[in-house]
């Protein structure tokens, strides 16, 4: 309910938890719920950045989508504000697979009780747009993949960043059920909320460039 973002009911919660897609101030959202305005928007990141929580999962890189062609990687000032609070965005996903998840982070909260690899059946998305502060918690390994949105070097899947003062999740899992139901998962997103309203500390040193120094390339159409 996008009525809900006003500057006032805002300021009752501790951090904010989207599992949305495409643009939420559009007039005919895509679940027929009210839409959010742009000030709401504003007053979102506005919160987030003087110290809210901000927890991603799977389609919210596919929600407020920067200006241009989706399969091209945009300057960060041409960005959609959302997108750059976020720390990456959607391009596409090809057919539901197998693939495997790296773990780069395994002292984050939640993420202890990870094997250093472990593979899910998902719906894997191919991003792009990511910042260059981004601490990655989870590389998504690309050789063996199916389809040409897959045709790069691994990317980040799973990262943490600031955004001001606030502390941003984002995981590209979630949109199976077996998934939200998969301990692995489940630990891993009880981490992230726990850190995103600051109940559990963990490393944010930048380390976009070294787990996945080729994160920027962009897959054939």
């Amino acid at each position: 309910n996008g009525e809900i973002f006003t500057p006032e009911n805002i300021a009752a919660f501790d951090a904010f938890l989207f599992y949305t897609t495409a643009d939420l101030t559009a007039p005919k959202a895509t679940d027929g719920s009210q839409p959010m305005s742009k000030e709401g928007k504003q007053a979102l990141l506005d919160a987030i950045s003087n110290g809210k929580g901000f927890v991603g999962f799977h389609c919210a890189a596919d929600t407020f989508h920067s200006p241009g062609d989706q399969a091209v990687s945009q300057p960060v000032e041409e960005r959609d504000p959302y997108i750059n609070m976020l720390g990456g965005e959607f391009i596409v996903h090809g057919s539901q697979q197998t693939a495997t998840m790296t773990v780069v982070d395994p002292k984050f909260p939640g993420a202890s009780s990870l094997t250093p690899y472990f593979a899910k059946h998902e719906e894997w998305y191919s991003l792009k747009n990511f910042a260059d502060d981004l601490h990655v918690i989870l590389v998504n390994e690309t050789k063996g993949m199916q389809d040409k949105c897959y045709e790069r070097p691994p990317y980040p899947a799973t990262w943490i960043r600031n955004h001001g003062k606030g502390r941003v999740f984002y995981t590209s899992m979630g949109h199976r059920e077996d998934v939200w139901t998969s301990p692995q998962f489940q630990s891993l997103v009880i981490g992230g909320i726990n850190w995103a309203v600051g109940d559990a500390k963990a490393d944010l040193t930048p380390n976009i460039k070294d787990v996945t120094p080729e994160a920027g390339a962009i897959p054939p159409k």
